[in-house]
């Protein structure tokens, strides 16, 4: 048993330095940090972060941001907003920028047939967009109270 968790440790730690390190890079280039800088300071946001998160049921659990504490808030805001708009960004990268007929081409490099390009081309200019819009509208609806579900 301890070795699984040992294990379990070891993959959460590996985990965590690969999410942290297009953050360390995005610093580096586009702020011109030096590596050790922008490791140190997502170090610091990080048990920032972890810290209030952690503690957010404990004695934080009287701050809360929009009526919702620490945690229920970054889980509100990463899944609720984050994810459909980058869903809605994604849709807007293939149709306009990409493009239906690259994909294809992408799809049937290897000599595989793209039967479904049709509804593939009529998901991605459509249907995805408009559900993406309506996922995004009812959870800021539901998170404000107009509406329930």
């Amino acid at each position: 048993g301890i070795l699984f968790f040992v294990l379990v440790l070891f993959a959460a730690l590996t985990s965590a330095i690969s999410l942290c390190e297009s953050a360390v890079s995005t610093f580096e280039d586009e702020l011109g940090f030096s590596r050790h800088k922008a490791t140190a300071l997502m170090t610091v946001i990080m048990v920032v972060l972890g810290t209030l998160s952690a503690l957010g049921y404990g004695p934080f659990a009287s701050a809360k941001i929009f009526g919702l504490q620490f945690l229920d808030f970054f889980d509100f805001i990463t899944n609720s907003v984050m994810m459909p708009i980058s869903a809605l960004f994604i849709c807007v990268l293939i149709f306009r920028h990409i493009g239906v007929k690259r994909v294809a081409e992408e799809v049937e490099y290897g000599g595989e047939r793209f039967s479904q390009k049709k509804i593939f081309k009529f998901m991605v200019k459509i249907l995805c967009p408009i559900f993406v819009i309506v996922i995004l509208v009812a959870s800021i609806l539901s998170m404000a109270g107009v509406i329930s579900f």
